[in-house]
């Protein structure tokens, strides 16, 4: 949609400069007043979209610095550590980028997202949420599944030397209890999944398979953990609804909503049939062990891989593959 205005009391000599060049540019009188506008207003507009960009990217670049230091043990991080790790020669310049005074470049936003563990995407263009949660289908082989959760697995990043360093068990403190999955690793980076299984009465053939299995698993880990000398720490929690919102919002970084989280044994008691008669984690519970504990009774395989946990294995003997 094109405006119209009237230009009047423009001096003659201006005016015959403009003709002058209209005649130079084979143009009209009005279109070469078109194009003189447009070349002084246009540059002055650029700028103002540039100065835009710069205070959108300061503000996410400040906004991950708040949560990460919210969430932080320890000194707290300033743009002058940020510089230092993603290797500029001087602080100066990264502070200007969290006052928005100037634009960092594309690696550089790549390099800070690394450093601290936030998506790259979001942290250049404002896409998506600074701490996406994904999907994940544990697999019902025991044995994998534990592989799996004791390892980063980050195939966005194949230069990533991380590894876990606590995983993090949560379980939502709902009627559904769906469980949700946050590795953290020696880097301090997090990542939240969310899985198929719901741990309540709430479901049907299918969800049993999975939790029986689940149950397996968990026994498996457990074994593994206590029993290897592992620099892995497991953690359990039962989530607020509210709190699960943020975490699977993924605009909230994990640790901050793990640090104020309720810890809980469930996942350790779940399927042993020592302690998960002593215990009520939540409405269900007994009800549901009994239940799942007659689903792995009728399973060969299942019982088979509980067989050789108790008797100490905790890796995937190769023969047994094909039977799981």
């Amino acid at each position: 949609m094109f405006k119209k205005i009237a230009i009047r009391n423009i001096p003659s000599q201006i005016f015959q400069a403009l003709e002058t060049l209209a005649n130079y540019h084979d143009r009209s009188t009005e279109a070469e007043a078109r194009q003189a506008l447009r070349a002084w207003v246009e540059p002055s507009s650029a700028q103002n979209s540039r100065n835009s960009r710069c205070k959108a990217v300061a503000a996410r670049l400040n906004l991950m610095l708040t949560q990460v230091n919210a969430g932080h043990q320890g000194r707290d991080l300033a743009p002058s550590h940020i510089a230092e790790a993603i290797k500029e020669e001087r602080a100066g310049e990264v502070e200007d980028w969290f006052l928005g005074e100037k634009e960092p470049s594309f690696a550089q936003l790549e390099a800070i997202a690394s450093f601290l563990g936030v998506n790259s995407e979001w942290l250049k263009h404002g896409d998506k949420t600074p701490y996406p949660p994904e999907y994940q289908r544990l697999s019902e082989n025991p044995f994998e599944a534990v592989d799996w959760l004791l390892t980063w697995n980050d195939t966005t990043d194949a230069s990533s030397d991380r590894t876990v360093k606590t995983l993090h068990l949560l379980r939502a403190d709902n009627d559904t209890g769906e469980l949700y999955i946050v590795k953290e690793s020696d880097q301090g980076h997090f990542r939240t999944f969310y899985t198929p299984i719901h741990i309540s009465e709430a479901i049907g053939t299918g969800g049993e398979a999975s939790l029986a299995a689940l149950f397996v698993t968990l026994e498996l880990l457990y074994k593994r953990y206590t029993t290897m000398g592992s620099d892995i720490m497991v953690l359990g929690y039962q989530l607020r609804p509210n709190d699960i919102t943020q975490l699977t919002g993924g605009n909230t970084h994990p640790r901050v909503l793990l640090k104020e989280a309720s810890r809980s044994m469930w996942w350790e008691d779940l399927w042993d049939r020592k302690m998960a008669p002593n215990h009520n984690y939540f409405p269900g519970w007994q009800s549901l062990y009994e239940r799942i504990d007659r689903v792995i009774s009728g399973k060969t395989y299942l019982n088979k891989i509980r067989t050789q946990i108790r008797q100490g294995a905790t890796a995937m003997p190769h023969d047994d593959l094909q039977h799981v």
